[in-house]
């Protein structure tokens, strides 16, 4: 009697039939597809690189300092950060600077890891200088080291767009599939218009992945400085840009029934520097003396002629509002100085003041004008930062992240987008707090 009974039982399992989603299915098919669920379940995220239904829209807007939305009239910004997620600060990467930190956004990668570590640069090994005003120069994939977040998605398969970011315009194999080049004083409804008909197309031409740049309040900041009725006017006008970008996203989103996260950023931040707050170099070292100054106020690089080292250098540590570094000594939370890059002699002012090379004149003789904002300085000070606002089926509602480094961003938009990252330097501990499971 009990062999028969474990005989039938046996044959009962053997035979027996489960419905699944549906179908049913015999207790040995059931069980192998139970393994392998299982099994798939482990998996690391990056086998199914590139298989979700997420949409990744990334405006930086330079130079908008993280508190702005606390001086100024910013509605549209704090709404998406009650209907999302908003950093409280976004930390730089240093030199806090245009062109190396929207470089560090895409790559994940501090200055001194891919190479932009100035907006100008000389590169001792290929004997070339690189000036962000120097088109043949921002082409040539030559200076762009590391790999940017469009290079990561066009090698697993999505589709990108770039609307003059940094970086975006050299002529690496796996640029974004659209691109324009930098074009100053493009209008920015224009660009909307633009990420707008990107996102209408069919879906297998739509990018995945769409980031664009707007050049303020970065430029009116550095001519009357942070806190001006000036800047306020222009934050004000790009907040209310914020509020049409939003809108327009949200009825694309609903008309296509796709997934569309929006980010807003920025680069860095943006310090004031008070009439009369200069140091010249020129009053200080004998020029004649150096054979290459790149950078500008107030982080500038020295590379002064043989047996000159030593002089300038004893020169600038007793300068006033100045700090000055041999490259193989920097600050670790600088992350710089090992790139072949660098000069052998970083001259930085302090907060609140500002580094010429020498005196200006105008052509008719006047006293030139200096102006009132300057970015650059250490990333641990707070004038530097700037900003990280998200909204969208990823991102948590009514969600306030602490600061981070901008390195860190690389590495969320990959894991939103279903990408395996390259190495780099970010921290997703840092960020995955703003992000839902989905």
């Amino acid at each position: 009697m009990d062999k028969w009974c474990e005989a039938k039982t046996q044959v009962t399992l053997e035979t027996a039939k489960i419905k699944i989603g549906g179908l049913f299915l015999s207790y040995k098919m059931s069980k192998r597809i139970i393994i392998l669920v299982v099994f798939l379940a482990f998996l690391p995220g990056w086998i199914f690189a590139g298989r979700n239904d997420q949409y990744v829209v990334v405006l930086s807007m330079d130079g908008f300092r993280w508190d702005y939305s606390t001086i100024y009239h910013t509605p549209n910004l704090d709404r998406i950060a009650r209907r999302g997620a908003k950093v409280v600060s976004l930390m730089s990467a240093y030199p806090s600077k245009t062109f190396p930190n929207h470089y560090s956004i895409a790559t994940g990668l501090y200055p001194d890891h891919h190479g932009i570590i100035q907006n100008n640069f000389f590169d001792p090994l290929i004997d070339r200088s690189f000036r962000m005003s120097d088109r043949s120069a921002v082409e040539d994939s030559v200076f762009w080291e590391g790999e940017a977040i469009w290079e990561t998605a066009g090698m697993q398969g999505l589709r990108t767009a770039s609307y003059f970011w940094v970086g975006s315009e050299s002529n690496e194999r796996y640029h974004p599939h659209d691109r324009k080049l930098f074009q100053s004083g493009f209008p920015y409804l224009q660009q909307m218009d633009t990420v707008m008909y990107w996102l209408s197309r069919p879906e297998e031409l739509r990018p995945r992945l769409i980031m664009f740049y707007f050049d303020q309040p970065d430029l009116v900041s550095h001519e009357y400085g942070p806190i001006s009725p000036e800047t306020r006017e222009v934050v004000e006008r790009l907040d209310s840009l914020v509020g049409v970008l939003d809108k327009r996203l949200k009825r694309e989103a609903r008309k296509l029934k796709i997934n569309i996260n929006l980010v807003i950023l920025s680069d860095h931040g943006m310090g004031h520097i008070p009439e009369g707050n200069r140091v010249f170099l020129d009053d200080i070292l004998d020029l004649d003396r150096v054979k290459r100054i790149n950078g500008g106020n107030p982080v500038i690089m020295l590379e002064p002629e043989s047996g000159y080292l030593e002089e300038a250098y004893q020169k600038l540590s007793q300068a006033n509002h100045l700090k000055v570094w041999k490259r193989e000594a920097m600050p670790p939370h600088y992350h710089y100085g090992t790139h072949r890059r660098i000069a052998q002699l970083i001259v930085e002012a302090d907060s609140s003041w500002g580094v010429e090379i020498n005196h200006r004149k105008r052509k008719d003789g006047r006293e030139f004008t200096y102006g009132r904002g300057a970015h650059g300085y250490d990333p641990t000070n707070l004038d530097m930062h700037g900003i990280f606002y998200a909204k969208g089926p990823v991102f948590r509602r009514k969600y306030v992240q602490p600061t981070f480094e901008n390195v860190s961003i690389y590495g969320l938009l990959a894991q939103i987008l279903g990408l395996k990252p390259a190495p780099n330097d970010g921290n997703f501990d840092a960020v995955k707090g703003m992000l839902r499971k989905f």
